[in-house]
């Protein structure tokens, strides 16, 4: 029987909920958006693994000034801040979208896949996306990384994304927001006590283990236009390594796979 109701599954739950060391989340029903806070945050001498969470932004934001739009208290929508040069901007892309599939398969029975560069997909429909921005002021770099997950839409909630899913859908029952976060957490966590030497080459390894339609003939936007080529995986910067019908090995570094 579900003891919760949606409307009560984050903000009240996040008051009484255990978070790993050194982890602080604010919530706020509605916002603009996280990462504008999360920057704010920093800006005001927040320490390193603040966490903004809310039921709705008004301003969402994914890549390449695309709107991200979620129904009220159907979706995930969360901003992490951490601090530090020892790792490129880039890995805390990769960080987050393994965090994020890590996160779902101990809560549900689903596989989620890594779609380059910054998506995460169930059945090759996207399920979550991630935005990473840094700033650095010449002392300390800081990075804002933005997480939104389709959590408990439906069908009639993604009629104009058609390549695009939710966790309950995948599962097939209601999925709990607050639960789900405090997993994701608990995965970056893991991965922050590593070493980040150690961390980085490991990531690297899990991140293109997940990789979505890895050695799969896929159309890609490569910034320039559409290819088509078989995707070989992401080099250690996050480019993708793909090769093309005549032989032809290319990095991308700007782009997507298209669906």
């Amino acid at each position: 029987m579900m003891t919760w109701r949606a409307a009560d599954d984050l903000g009240r739950f996040l008051e009484r909920v255990v978070l790993p060391p050194g982890w602080r989340v604010l919530y706020e029903p509605t916002v603009e958006s996280t990462n504008d806070l999360a920057r704010e945050a920093a800006r005001r001498g927040w320490p390193e693994r603040s966490v903004i969470v809310a039921d709705y932004q008004t301003g969402g934001r994914g890549r390449h000034g695309r709107a991200w739009i979620c129904p009220p208290r159907a979706g995930l929508l969360v901003s992490v801040m951490l601090r530090g040069r020892e790792l490129p901007p880039q890995t805390y892309t990769m960080l987050a979208s393994v965090a994020v599939c890590e996160a779902a398969e101990r809560l549900l029975h689903v596989e989620p896949r890594i779609k380059w560069p910054n998506d995460v997909t169930i059945d090759g429909r996207k399920a979550a996306g991630i935005l990473a921005e840094a700033s650095d002021d010449g002392r300390e770099r800081t990075i804002v990384v933005g997480i939104g997950v389709n959590v408990n839409l439906d069908r009639d909630d993604l009629t104009e994304l058609p390549h695009a899913t939710s966790l309950s859908l995948a599962a097939g029952y209601p999925v709990h927001r607050g639960e789900l976060l405090v997993l994701i957490l608990e995965q970056f966590d893991s991965w922050l006590k590593l070493p980040p030497a150690r961390l980085a080459a490991i990531l690297w390894d899990t991140w293109n283990a997940r990789l979505w339609g890895r050695d799969q003939v896929m159309r890609i936007d490569d910034g320039a236009g559409e290819i088509v080529a078989t995707v070989l995986g992401a080099d250690r910067d996050g480019a993708l390594l793909v090769r093309t019908a005549d032989g032809e090995h290319r990095r991308i570094i700007a782009g997507e796979i298209l669906p």
